[in-house]
């Protein structure tokens, strides 16, 4: 049967179509994944066939401002797995959780979920120590892999970890300085590419590709070490003595708004942050408020002076109390302290004196001053978590205006408080507290330094001059006597205020020195005392005249007022690295007292510095320890009567050998006693019964 030639045209129009329908189909998809998903796909298929592994970058380091490190970076092995590699999962599991001491179960389903995936890489366990990774290493098992990241470590432990703040297991910074400066600590991730398998598996002879991280830049506080194991020394020393809750104290210099030294006690080991209570991470230096008490004085006194409804000599009488629409508001002194001149009312502390100087002020005028000083708002502080007090204008009413003349009804953090008082040491003129002094490059070359950031002028240049002789008259005259520095013109407030909770107060005292020429400007909180005495004259006083005393002599800023002609002043010796009862003698030799701080047979550090000059019978601190010393030569210490345990101890950690002649007591040695020989040197000790 013959087809129609019509037909046959049609079945051939038909195929044509078709194919041409098929032709724009593929090369639509064709156009589709080649131009459209093509980055896409590419992405998935270098998933399939590169193994990545990150390669952590080396966190800059912290370092105080003379460049003494006081948060660090070690690398540390990391445990990884290419689970498509492992063959036997149960087995390989029984081994690592062993050595890593990891859960078997959980370990188990974590590979075998990974391999399911075909994930070509996992963690097992993140910076191990180098016993975990010396296991593991001997395990030899296939599948498993190392890298290298960094941990972070404090080796000071507690020394400003308030400041410092701590890191997270990826090397974020959570807290502190660590995490206000991540941006330039952190640094950027390398990588390592190698090819794998459809199976994710890694091949033998693939190409391996190394992408090197970039490390972080170094930051310099303005923290002094030593400044800051002065302050943290005596503030332990205090709670401890009085029985406190807790304390603060800060040190800053008031022209630059440099803070040297915060210390918080309690506090915590930021190289083992979990294992403390979050509570004890808070920065109460700056995120906790409470009523300053009578060392907000100053603000009402410095108000009055500049707005001249008062002045140095006006007279004041005071019957015990005053009375405030109908209220009536005590001094703290019963009876009264009669007739007085304003600077009177200022050294006794005398309530009812500022209840009428801010009564001539009025509300207006007053709040202007309280917010001049900074109240009610943040510091600026490159700190994490500051707050800004507690200040509402709208709720002052007469009685109100009154107590808040004398530091109660208002809260602030000690932060804006000591900052305040800056401001007047400084000639009236407010800055910026800060912590951080500079980013620095692996060289040591400053890459940003963070400079004086001037706030406002608050006072005039003479009112703060007035102020500033008013506050020592404070110290030479009246309550911040036990705040007094022999040498020096020192001015302070002292301060005492009750808490809600009956029966509880807060003890402080604020001041700087030298008077006339500040350099150092200090507070001192101690909180809820509780062993009897409660003002902060008598508590926070004594303490603030230690924190600053050992400043000054290890700042070599020499006094200002002639000493007495009995206070023959010395240049303290260089004792560090010396075996602690040499270097006792050498001291007391030279006429000083002696105290030693912590456990061994080196000094490994003193305070005061060497070459400070201070007064005879003054005491030097001495820092020791057992680890050994690098500094060449070393002085042969006296082993006389010592035995072979305390006399290898003793030249082992001084970085000396020794040579045991008979047993007992040491009776001779060579070579002898305060001869300087090189480190490794082997001493001869002879040793016999007799001690």
């Amino acid at each position: 049967m013959t087809v129609p030639l019509t037909l046959i045209k049609r079945r051939l129009v038909v195929l044509l179509l078709f194919s041409l329908i098929a032709s724009f189909t593929i090369m639509g998809r064709v156009f589709w994944i080649q131009l459209v998903r093509s980055d896409e796909l590419k992405a998935r298929a270098q998933d399939q066939w590169t193994m990545d592994v990150p390669v952590e970058p080396q966190r800059g380091t912290i370092y105080d401002r003379n460049n003494n490190p006081l948060a660090i970076s070690a690398t540390v092995d990391t445990v990884m797995a290419s689970p498509p590699d492992i063959i036997d999962v149960e087995k390989t599991a029984t081994l690592l959780s062993s050595a890593l001491n990891l859960n078997k179960e959980e370990l188990v389903q974590t590979i075998t979920d990974a391999k399911a995936r075909k994930r070509a890489t996992i963690y097992i366990k993140r910076k191990i120590t180098d016993e975990e990774s010396a296991a593991v290493r001997k395990l030899n098992l296939k599948g498993i892999y190392f890298t290298k990241e960094n941990k972070r470590f404090y080796p000071e432990r507690n020394l400003a970890s308030h400041i410092l703040g701590f890191t997270g297991i990826d090397s974020q910074g959570l807290d502190g300085a660590e995490l206000i400066y991540d941006k330039y600590l952190k640094g950027v991730p390398g990588r390592i590419v190698a090819e794998t398998d459809a199976m994710s598996r890694k091949l033998p002879f693939g190409v391996e590709r190394y992408i090197p991280p970039e490390d972080g830049y170094n930051l310099q506080l303005t923290i002094d070490k030593v400044i800051q194991h002065i302050a943290e020394r005596e503030l332990e020393k205090a709670i401890a003595e009085h029985k406190a809750k807790r304390g603060t104290i800060i040190v800053m210099d008031p022209r630059t708004g440099e803070i040297l030294a915060l210390a918080n006690k309690p506090d915590y080991d930021p190289n083992n942050y979990a294992k403390y209570t979050p509570k004890l991470w808070r920065n109460p230096a700056v995120s906790d408020v409470y009523e300053p008490g009578s060392t907000f004085k100053i603000v009402t006194a410095s108000a009055g002076l500049e707005e001249n409804v008062v002045h140095p000599e006006d007279k004041f009488f005071d019957p015990g109390y005053a009375i405030v629409s109908g209220v009536r508001i005590g001094c703290w002194y019963h009876g009264g302290h009669g007739s007085q001149t304003f600077i009177q009312v200022v050294e006794n502390s005398c309530n009812p004196g500022f209840v009428s100087v801010v009564q001539k002020l009025g509300k207006e005028r007053f709040i202007k001053y309280i917010k001049g000083f900074g109240f009610g708002q943040t510091t600026g502080i490159d700190l994490p978590g500051e707050a800004g007090g507690l200040f509402d204008p709208s709720k002052i009413g007469p009685v109100e205006l009154a107590t808040i003349s004398f530091g109660q009804g208002i809260s602030v953090t000690p932060i804006q408080l000591i900052t305040a008082l800056s401001a007047i040491a400084n000639d009236g003129k407010m800055v910026q507290p800060h912590v951080a002094r500079a980013i620095l490059d692996k060289n040591g070359k400053v890459i940003h330094e963070f400079g004086v950031t001037p706030v406002r002028q608050v006072i005039s240049y003479e009112t703060a001059q007035e102020m500033k002789k008013i506050l020592e008259s404070v110290v030479t005259n009246g309550t911040g006597g036990r705040g007094k520095i022999e040498g020096f013109r020192v001015a302070g407030k002292t301060g005492t205020a009750e808490k809600y909770a009956a029966g509880k107060y807060v003890a402080s005292y604020e001041g700087f020195v030298p008077a006339d020429d500040p350099k150092l400007a200090a507070l001192v909180i101690i909180d809820e005392p509780s062993a009897g005495i409660i003002y902060g004259g008598q508590i926070a006083g004594p303490v603030f005249q230690r924190v600053m005393s050992d400043t000054l002599n290890y700042l070599g800023i020499k006094p200002e007022i002639p000493q007495k002609q009995d206070n023959v002043s010395v240049k303290v010796p260089d004792v560090r690295n010396l075996f602690v009862e040499d270097a006792k003698k050498i001291l007391q030799k030279e006429g000083l007292a002696v105290r030693v701080e912590g456990e061994g047979y080196v000094v490994s550090s003193q305070v005061p510095m060497p070459g400070a000059e201070v007064n005879k019978n003054s005491t030097v601190i001495l820092k020791v320890t057992n680890s050994r010393t690098n500094k060449d030569p070393v002085v042969i210490p006296d082993l006389k009567g010592r035995t072979v345990k305390e006399s290898t101890d003793i030249l082992n950690a001084i970085g000396l050998n020794i040579d045991i002649s008979g047993s007992g007591f040491a009776q001779k040695q060579n070579p002898p006693p305060g001869i300087e020989v090189g480190l490794g040197t082997t001493v001869k000790v002879e040793f016999d019964q007799k001690p």
